[in-house]
C-alpha cells in the first residue's frame, strides 16, 4: 500500500503542477486579450488633432479681429463726417458704431492672455500684443482725465493747454501716474462721445473759439490763508465763508460752457485713427498667410499651445466676465468699476463676451468637432450650456445695471450659476482630450 502511495504522490503532483500550468497559461491568454482588446480601443480613438486645432484658433482670431477692424473703420468714416458737420443725429450714429466696434473687440479680447513669443521689436517698441491690448482696452478710466466734468468746465487733457493733442502726446500720456488715467483706447472715446452722464451735446465738437481767457480754476487759490481765517473772526463763521465761496464757486463753474473745442474734435480724430491702427497691426500679426503669430502658432511643439489658449479662456471667463464684468454688479450697491459705463453698454459687453468664447468653441475643425470624436455627449452637452447661458443673458435688460442690489442679484445669480457649470464642462472637456488645466478655482456650491 505505501509502495502505491508512493508511485501515486509523483503521479499526482505531476499531474496537479501541469493542471495548475495549463490554468495559467488560460489566465495569461485571457489577460493578454484583455489587454489587447484595450488597446485596440486606443488604438482606434483618434488622437487630438493639435495642428487643427491651432489653425482653427487662428482662424477665429483672424477673423474675428478682421470684424472688429472693419468697424472701427466704419466709426471712422462716421466720426469724419460728423465732424464735418455736428448734429445730434450723427452724434448718435457715431455712438451706435462705438458699441458696435467694442463689442466685435470683445468677442476676440482674451486672445491677449495666450502667452507667446514676442518679436523683440514688438518688445523694444512698446508693441507686443499686451501693449496692444492695454491701448486698446483699458478700463475703468477717470473722465475728468480726458475732458470736463459737471462741476469742473475746464478738467482734463482737452482743457490743459499745457499738453498737445497729438499721438505722440496722448500715447505718453496713457497711464501716466495711475492706471485709471487712460487716455487712449475705446473708453476715453466712450467718453468724449457719450459724456459722463450718457448725454454729450453735438455742440461740444462745433468748431469755436474758446468764451472765456481763463483755461483752470483750482478752488485752493480762493481759500483763505489760516491768518485771515482766524483774523478777528471765529472759527465757525471762517467755515461759513469759505464754503459761501465754494459755493459761489460751483455757480460760476456751471456758467462756463465747454471750451477748447478745436481741441476736442482733434482728440477724437486721433483716438479713432489710433484704434483703427492698433487693430490692424493684430489683424496683420494673425494673418494665417505671413502674419508672425501665425507663424509662431504653427511651432512644432502644438500641444502646449493648445493648453496656453484652452486655459486663457477659463481665465477670460473666470476673471474678466465673472470676477470683474458680474462682480460689481453682484455685490455692489453703487457701480463705479463698469466695464462701458458712459455708453450704457455693460449687458451687451457680457453678451458679446460670451458669444466671443462660444464662437471660438464651434470654430470649424475647432475645439467642438474634436471633442465630438472623443465624448459626443459631452460636446452636445457644452453646445447646449452656451445656448442656455446666451438665452438667460438675452432676457437681461441694460436698465438692471441701474436696478437695487438685490433685484440685480436676483436675476445675475443666475447668469452666473449658469457660467460657472459651463466652466465645469468645459474642465471635464479638457480631461477627454488630455489638455492640462489649473484646477478650477471657483466652486458652484
Amino acid at each position: 500500500m505505501t509502495s502505491k502511495l508512493h508511485t501515486f504522490l509523483p503521479t499526482y503532483a505531476v499531474l496537479l503542477c501541469a493542471a495548475l500550468l495549463g490554468g495559467c497559461d488560460q489566465l495569461f491568454e485571457r489577460h493578454k486579450a484583455t489587454e489587447e482588446s484595450a488597446q485596440q480601443q486606443v488604438d482606434d480613438t483618434p488622437a487630438v488633432n493639435h495642428e487643427n486645432l491651432l489653425s482653427a484658433a487662428n482662424l477665429f482670431a483672424y477673423t474675428q479681429l478682421s470684424e472688429a477692424l472693419s468697424h472701427a473703420q466704419t466709426l471712422d468714416r462716421v466720426i469724419a463726417s460728423f465732424l464735418h458737420h455736428p448734429n445730434p443725429l450723427s452724434l448718435k450714429e457715431c455712438q451706435e458704431s462705438w458699441v458696435k466696434t467694442y463689442n466685435a473687440y470683445l468677442q476676440v479680447s482674451f486672445f491677449y492672455q495666450v502667452p507667446r513669443f514676442e518679436k523683440p521689436q514688438f518688445v523694444e517698441q512698446n508693441q507686443t500684443y499686451e501693449n496692444l491690448h492695454q491701448r486698446l482696452d483699458q478700463w475703468p478710466i477717470e473722465g475728468g482725465y480726458i475732458d470736463y466734468l459737471p462741476g469742473y468746465p475746464l478738467s482734463g487733457i482737452i482743457n490743459d493747454m499745457t499738453l498737445k493733442v497729438s499721438q505722440k502726446s496722448l500715447l505718453e500720456q496713457h497711464g501716466f501716474s495711475d492706471f485709471s488715467y487712460a487716455s487712449v483706447g475705446f473708453h476715453p472715446l466712450e467718453f468724449l462721445l457719450f459724456g459722463q452722464d450718457g448725454k454729450r451735446s453735438a455742440r461740444d465738437f462745433i468748431p469755436k473759439e474758446n468764451s472765456i481767457e481763463v483755461v483752470s480754476i483750482d478752488a485752493d487759490d480762493h481759500k483763505p490763508s489760516d491768518a485771515e481765517a482766524n483774523d478777528g473772526i471765529s472759527e465757525e463763521q471762517a467755515q461759513r465763508a469759505l464754503a459761501q465761496q465754494e459755493a459761489a464757486m460751483e455757480s460760476a463753474a456751471d456758467l462756463i460752457k465747454p471750451q477748447n473745442h478745436n481741441r476736442r474734435r482733434e482728440y477724437v480724430r486721433i483716438l479713432s485713427a489710433l484704434l483703427v491702427e492698433h487693430l490692424q497691426a493684430l489683424v496683420d500679426r494673425w494673418d494665417p498667410a505671413h502674419g508672425y503669430y501665425a507663424k509662431a502658432w504653427r511651432h512644432p511643439d502644438t500641444a502646449p499651445s493648445v493648453e496656453r489658449l484652452f486655459q486663457a479662456v477659463i481665465n477670460h471667463l473666470q476673471n474678466d466676465v465673472i470676477g470683474r464684468h458680474l462682480g460689481p454688479l453682484l455685490v455692489s450697491e453703487a457701480t463705479p468699476e463698469l466695464r462701458s459705463p458712459y455708453a450704457n453698454a455693460d449687458i451687451k459687453n457680457l453678451r458679446a463676451m460670451l458669444q466671443g468664447v462660444q464662437t471660438w468653441w464651434l470654430t470649424e475643425h475647432g475645439m467642438a468637432a474634436e471633442l465630438h470624436q472623443h465624448n459626443p455627449e459631452l460636446a452636445s452637452e457644452i453646445e447646449k450650456q452656451f445656448e442656455a447661458v446666451l438665452a438667460r443673458m438675452n432676457k437681461l435688460d441694460q436698465a438692471l445695471v441701474s436696478a437695487p442690489l438685490e433685484k440685480r442679484q436676483q436675476s445675475l445669480e443666475l447668469v452666473q450659476a449658469d457660467l460657472l457649470k459651463l466652466m465645469e464642462m468645459l474642465y471635464a472637456s479638457a480631461e477627454a482630450l488630455g489638455v492640462f488645466l489649473e484646477p478650477l478655482p471657483v466652486s458652484s456650491e
